[in-house]
């Protein structure tokens, strides 16, 4: 998951949670039941994990570009004697 991947995916999960929990609440005020507002936020809370949590393809489409590796010193001082060693 790339970096806009992750903003996407928190961003879905705040936006799912509120909706639910504040759709919840609107109903179980007026039925006069909190058992709604929970049962409510619980779908949200699923239904956020099952689109945020998994690493869907729609999470990688800006992929990021790394640098090519650098080669390590203890390697070049490797090669630098066995040069040596040929030359003479």
């Amino acid at each position: 998951m790339d970096y806009q991947g992750q903003k996407l995916s928190e961003n879905l999960f705040y936006y799912i949670i509120i909706l639910f929990g504040s759709i919840g609440w609107i109903y179980g005020y007026f039925l006069q039941d909190f058992t709604y507002v929970f049962y409510s936020w619980s779908v949200g809370v699923a239904i956020s994990v099952v689109l945020c949590v998994p690493d869907w393809p729609f999470f990688n489409k800006h992929p990021i570009k790394w640098l090519e590796s650098i080669p390590d010193r203890s390697e070049e001082s490797d090669s630098e004697e066995e040069e040596t060693k040929k030359k003479k």
